[in-house]
């Protein structure tokens, strides 16, 4: 099963057809025909009506909101009046809007392509290269998966049983570390290699550029406010960003018209449709492997092997890292998630740390090659090559790994929140 299912992505069969196809193929030789099919029905459509992974495709459609009715636009002006003073400017502005966008969408992908669609050519325009452009695009996006909300951490809390209210307090602060770290690094580049134009600070324009974005810059607030304070569920939060977003765009700003609906529905429809399918097809592949007892197999190895919580952290970050350069990230969540969420507690290792370990290390997942999913969203958006991209985009990956031996050593810094909050 394993074996088929990695030649249909080598001959780059879609990731959740590649599943379904292999544990459908191993049911048909195990179960039989009739039971099969009733097994691959209920697994595939039952996953789909969970309703935590209903905020998959609300968050989807905020998205695809904020980029069609002006928010967007909004947000990247803000950016620039930060930030926008500092060596290589454009390049800093592109980490602080995706560190803004990400807390409203959730979703990497989403904003490598509504921010990259603005930035690299106005990036390439102020004599940056276009492989940095691009890398930065991809590279900052990962931090849409560690600030909250998270579609990844929906995902981890939905097989893990972790709260997501929790989940999303502890990646405030790692989030904002990758995007400090990720600026700095921008600086430095763009300072040695003369990339781009500084723009003198402005403390009129910061007031300006906040006054027109003020109420875009209030969202994740009200989402993860609204989670914290138990005001809404997770999934609430989801809906209430869609229509938070749909009246900024078409009452306020008036940038989005009710003939465009059509259009922004159909976009997030469809990008929904492919993580959800990505997740029916996980799911079948579960159920077989679990009936295999394969789970229980990896289990007594890992048991075996990473006693103490040190070498168990270890391995398994090794396993994440190299799973996140092959297998897309909701797969390896919905495959591995369950089996290394129970052993963390045995192995002594918080629950929230362990989690927010993971997720960042899987966000560096999303640079690398061969299947790092925000590398050909910035490929198709830029033009250039995904082993062009990739080469510029090292010292970020780098910077995203040293935030994630930092959660190690000290674990305080997603601790603190979930603990202030008394979750």
């Amino acid at each position: 099963m394993l074996i088929l299912m990695a030649l249909l992505l080598l001959i780059r069969v879609p990731i959740a057809v590649a599943l379904a196809f292999s544990a459908t193929l191993a049911l048909f030789i195990t179960e039989g025909g009739s039971t099969a099919i009733e097994i691959i029905a209920q697994r595939m459509y039952g996953v789909t009506r969970s309703w935590v992974l209903l905020a998959i495709p609300f968050f989807m459609l905020a998205g695809a909101i904020m980029e069609s009715g002006g928010l967007t636009r909004r947000i990247v002006a803000f950016a620039s009046a930060l930030v926008g003073f500092l060596p290589g400017g454009l390049a800093a502005v592109n980490v602080l809007a995706s560190m803004l966008f990400g807390g409203i969408t959730g979703s990497a992908s989403a904003d490598t392509s509504a921010l990259g669609s603005i930035l690299i050519p106005a990036m390439r325009r102020q004599n940056y290269s276009g492989p940095f452009s691009a890398a930065v695009t991809a590279s900052s996006s990962c931090i849409g998966m560690i600030i909250p909300p998270s579609i990844p951490m929906v995902l981890w809390s939905f097989v893990s049983g972790v709260s997501l209210g929790n989940l999303f307090l502890g990646g405030m602060v790692p989030g904002i570390m990758v995007g400090l770290i990720q600026i700095i690094l921008c600086s430095i580049i763009s300072h040695h290699k003369g990339y781009g134009e500084r723009q003198p600070f402005s403390l009129r324009e910061i007031i300006n550029q906040s006054k027109d974005g003020i109420l875009t810059l209030i969202a994740p607030f009200l989402i993860i406010g609204g989670i914290v304070s138990g005001l809404f569920t997770p999934t609430e939060a989801a809906i209430i960003a869609v229509l938070y977003c749909l009246v900024l765009s078409m009452l306020i700003y008036k940038e989005l018209r009710f003939k465009d609906l059509p259009k922004v529905l159909l976009k997030a429809g469809t990008l929904s449709a492919m993580v959800l399918f990505i997740v029916a097809g996980s799911s079948l592949f579960s159920y077989v492997l679990t009936i295999m007892d394969v789970p229980m197999i990896i289990t007594e190895k890992l048991i075996v092997m990473g006693q103490s919580p040190a070498r168990f952290i270890l391995i398994t970050v090794a396993l994440f890292m190299v799973l996140g350069m092959i297998m897309d990230i909701s797969v390896i969540i919905l495959l591995v998630g369950p089996i290394i969420a129970p052993l963390m507690l045995k192995s002594g290792i918080d629950p929230i740390q362990g989690a927010m370990i993971y997720m960042v290390v899987l966000a560096a997942g999303l640079v690398t090659p061969p299947v790092g999913l925000c590398l050909f969203v910035a490929s198709g958006v830029s033009g250039l090559s995904v082993e062009a991209i990739a080469k510029d985009a090292i010292p970020f990956v780098a910077g995203i790994l040293v935030v994630a031996l930092i959660i190690w050593y000290i674990p305080a810094t997603v601790l603190w929140l979930p603990s202030l909050f008394g979750m």
